[in-house]
């Protein structure tokens, strides 16, 4: 099926479509990859209406990662609603890994591609980035260390050793290795949680 163009949507969709559409092209391309007349075409806007909405490459970039980061952080509140501090991680691991891929390698898109942005830019999307996404995460294990449903810890430390095991999947040559989203995260909070040995004794 074609994917609908910014011309057959109504005039409030046009931004939505740009920011949908480019983020798909980002992935696959990189930042320097992609130039805004390709972008228009495939969108099927011109570059003027391009500009319109957006001031630059830079401005539509940033605008791609933060409208991510905007519905990952409604995933993460929709978690933060679980009764114990396990199923809040549990079902924020599990709905960021039912993201479409796309949307998923945004993510690693950030850390890729932050060197070709401004100053500027990459100081305000690091405080975006912390303030929807990792923030998050430190603020739900801070709530289960202080509820006694996790050992005292370093929050930042565990919030990225976490991610750590996240990440690589968020990049297509490795998620072709999931056999499954349910194996994958299930063995993926199993061993944050539990460790790799479990309740062994070695």
């Amino acid at each position: 099926m074609d994917r609908p163009t910014a011309a057959a949507s109504e005039p409030h969709d046009v931004r939505e479509t740009i920011l949908q559409e480019s983020g798909r092209l980002f992935v696959a391309r990189g930042y320097h990859g992609l130039a805004m007349r390709e972008l228009a075409e495939a969108v099927g806007v011109s570059k003027a209406a391009l500009y319109y909405h957006f001031t630059d490459k830079e401005d539509l970039f940033m605008a791609v990662l933060t409208s991510n980061l905007d519905r990952i952080e409604q995933v993460i509140n929709e978690a933060r609603k679980a009764p114990t501090t396990r199923l809040r991680i549990e079902q924020m691991v599990q709905a960021i890994f039912q993201r479409a891929p796309e949307q998923r390698a945004i993510i690693r898109l950030a850390s890729q591609e932050m060197d070709q942005l401004s100053e500027t830019a990459r100081a305000e999307f690091s405080r975006i980035y912390h303030e929807k996404f990792i923030g998050q995460i430190e603020a739900i294990i801070a709530e289960g260390i202080q509820s006694g449903e996790l050992r005292p810890m370093n929050t930042s430390l565990a919030t990225w050793l976490l991610l750590g095991m996240m990440y690589p999947f968020f990049y297509a040559a490795h998620a072709g290795e999931m056999t499954s989203f349910d194996e994958t995260t299930d063995l993926m909070l199993a061993i944050f949680f539990d460790g790799a040995a479990g309740s062994r004794i070695i």
